[in-house]
């Protein structure tokens, strides 16, 4: 009766065991994939919101460009020179046609005189009649003195057929009456282009919409819905500007839902949106999850195959040494069969066991590796310090060590070639000798991998700084075009004017007075387009160097807000690197301009300066100062801020509090700003 409660007993806790470790696998398993695909989706999730600002801010971008070639018809037409020109003239056709030439991606720019029809165009002459007292744009500014600008709601061309988008500002005569509307008119095809980089490089679904939820463009592109409410927008409230960016759900088409990201754009009443796609977020998890779901069923089975083997071996105690020679054949064929290299050595360093593995791994027969001392298999250079290192393991008593993680292992294979290994060392006693043993994986690949992920990290921050490079060239040669191109023109047709009021004086109608009044006006239009070039790119950033241009920013922010500010420039000397100069420059700018906006400082201090390490930048204020700043890493100011010290290789932080101002501060490696300057 004992004898049985003996065999019996231990059989039942072997299967209690391995019923408890094949739960434990299991409940592990699902709770690493449960919180992976929670991470995945949050990831997803963060990323769509990130993605909609981004857009969002490209949206008012661009709506500015096309807001900034009617403002400027409009400013022109309304001034005592141009509002002397017919609506229908050739100045007139001209000034649109100039206008709208400076957008490739505006249609066409037309005038509407007061009753409604459309007078002259920026496309060829003559006109035929036409008349747009049923758009929506014109009865907009008929209802009341509204001079800002009116977005409609996109309809269809009345010429191809094709959707178009209207943006019109209100033209007023010099006694305030209405006069018209300049309207500018956007093909959507031809909008949608300008966010083609969405599918190149995120392949996500995305949408704008008037503030009213009415379709205005897509990627991809839905012909049929352009002009109505989306449907995905449902019935939801929708955002209005200051909102924080919104997750919404809608239906698909097979029936499921699908999330996406919706937000008010700042400064005009646009939605955007971008498709949080589920399934495609989980596309990473779901290649990570087979593998280990496998591995687990794998590793259950191994358990309840090793139980069943245990078991079998506690009712076969008169068999005890046929199993003994067995478990020694499965204890072989398990060291041949398995994947890394085995290495096994007694205490004089002796090879003992070296499995199939190990003979791939170091090009070695194990005929001629067994015996040979171990030192065979490393570079001589490191092979004192390695036997030093075992020595020191068997001294220790710790059962087995990770080797590869703390410490770099060299392998050498048999014609002198080199490789990392990642090691774990066991040592035990056999008949009173120990005997370590030493499980070998090449990660030769993985090192090769990591490297190969360095670089394209670098060939991504280059290539982020080339786009930058790109950027501020085009400001820099829109802004001589500016200055050198127009600026020539107005001056020519002030040299024109003196000209007509020397023939006035001899006995014209027109006054001299009105006349020098009138050149005064093209004297203000060719300051106004000097501000402008230099707000594109300063041209006292090129022709005198970057401290002069900082110096020239402060004084301008300074006569603008009447915020007093304290230059220290001691550093600027070491930027000479002009993708630099332009990084720095705007940062600096960009940080007036929140400054002026939201600081409510009276004091700005700007100073760079160099330590042994870091060329600094610090522009702080005695402002108002916010709490958290750590929460308002979303503002598209701090996000451009950021984007531009980290392409430069540097450091961007933000230190603020309420009523203590705010500091923002950049760093850049010396060996970076030395480095560029040297290769310009």
């Amino acid at each position: 009766m004992n004898r049985v409660r003996l065999q019996i007993q231990p059989t039942r806790a072997v299967g209690f065991l391995a019923l408890v470790a094949v739960l434990t696998v299991a409940i592990s398993v699902a709770f690493l994939l449960f919180n992976l695909r929670a991470r995945e989706l949050e990831h997803a999730r963060i990323e769509t919101i990130s993605l909609t600002k981004v857009f969002m801010r490209q949206t008012e971008q661009n709506l500015e460009s096309i807001d900034a070639v009617l403002k400027g018809v409009q400013e022109r037409l309304q001034n005592p020179y141009g509002s002397q020109f017919e609506l229908n003239s050739v100045p007139t056709h001209l000034l649109l046609n100039a206008r709208a030439g400076s957008n490739r991606h505006l249609r066409s720019l037309f005038i509407v005189d007061a009753e409604g029809n459309v007078v002259n165009s920026s496309r060829e002459q003559p006109l035929p009649p036409t008349t747009v007292l049923d758009r929506d744009y014109f009865k907009a500014f008929l209802s009341a003195e509204n001079s800002s600008l009116f977005i409609d709601r996109p309809v269809r061309s009345r010429i191809d057929g094709t959707w178009n988008w209207h943006l019109a500002r209100r033209l007023n005569s010099l006694d305030g009456k209405f006069r018209g509307l300049v309207v500018v008119s956007v093909n959507v095809a031809a909008f949608e282009q300008l966010y083609n980089y969405v599918k190149l490089d995120f392949e996500r679904p995305f949408s704008i919409y008037l503030a009213d939820g009415t379709l205005v463009a897509s990627i991809p592109h839905r012909e049929s819905q352009i002009g109505d409410r989306a449907p995905e927008l449902g019935t939801d409230r929708l955002p209005v500007a200051g909102d924080d960016v919104r997750m919404l759900t809608h239906a698909r088409g097979d029936g499921g839902r699908q999330g996406f990201a919706l937000g008010h754009t700042d400064q005009f009443p646009m939605l955007v949106s971008v498709t949080n796609d589920e399934q495609e977020a989980l596309y990473s998890w779901r290649e990570t999850a087979w593998p280990i779901a496998a591995g687990a069923v794998l590793m259950c089975l191994l358990i309840i195959g090793a139980a069943g083997l245990l078991i079998n071996e506690l009712n076969r105690e008169d068999a005890l040494s046929t199993e003994l020679s067995g478990a020694n054949d499965r204890y072989h064929q398990t060291i041949d069969s398995v994947m890394d290299g085995i290495v096994a050595v007694d205490e004089a360093h002796k090879i003992l066991v070296f499995n199939p593995a190990a003979e791939r791994m170091f090009g070695l027969s194990a005929s001629a590796a067994l015996g040979s001392p171990l030192e065979l298999l490393l570079p001589q250079k490191v092979a004192h310090t390695h036997r030093q290192y075992v020595n020191d393991f068997i001294g220790s008593g710790v059962a087995s060590k990770a080797m590869g993680v703390q410490l770099d292992v060299t392998g050498r294979r048999s014609d002198g070639t080199e490789f990392p290994i990642e090691s774990t060392v066991s040592q035990t006693s056999i008949g009173g000798k120990r005997q370590m043993t030493a499980v070998l994986r090449d990660v030769t690949e993985r090192r090769r991998n990591e490297e190969n992920l360095r670089e394209m990290n670098v060939q991504l921050r280059q290539l982020s700084e080339s786009l930058q490079t790109v950027r501020e060239e085009e400001r820099s040669r829109i802004s001589r075009e500016l200055h050198d191109e127009l600026g020539q023109q107005l001056t020519g047709l002030k040299l024109e004017f003196s000209w007509l009021c020397n023939r006035l004086r001899e006995g014209r109608e027109v006054t001299t007075e009105e006349l020098d009044g009138m050149r005064k006006s093209l004297d203000t239009a060719l300051s106004s387009v000097r501000r402008i070039s230099s707000e594109l790119r300063p041209l006292i950033l090129d022709d005198l160097g970057f401290a002069d241009a900082v110096a020239w920013q402060a004084g301008e922010f300074s006569k603008r807000t009447g915020i007093a500010t304290k230059l220290d420039l001691a550093g600027a000397k070491v930027v000479m690197d002009q993708a630099m100069a332009s990084g720095l420059f705007r940062i600096i700018q960009e940080s007036l301009t929140n400054i002026a906006r939201h600081a409510n400082a009276s004091q700005v201090d700007i100073s760079i300066r160099c330590d042994d390490k870091d060329l600094i930048l610090v522009v702080q204020d005695n402002g108002k100062g916010m709490a958290n700043p750590e929460r308002r890493r979303d503002g598209i100011g701090l996000i451009s801020m950021r984007e531009r010290a980290i392409s430069m290789g540097g450091f961007f932080l933000v230190l603020s509090d309420l009523n203590s101002g705010t500091t923002i501060e950049v760093k850049l490696p010396l060996q970076l700003a030395s480095f560029l300057g040297a290769t310009v």
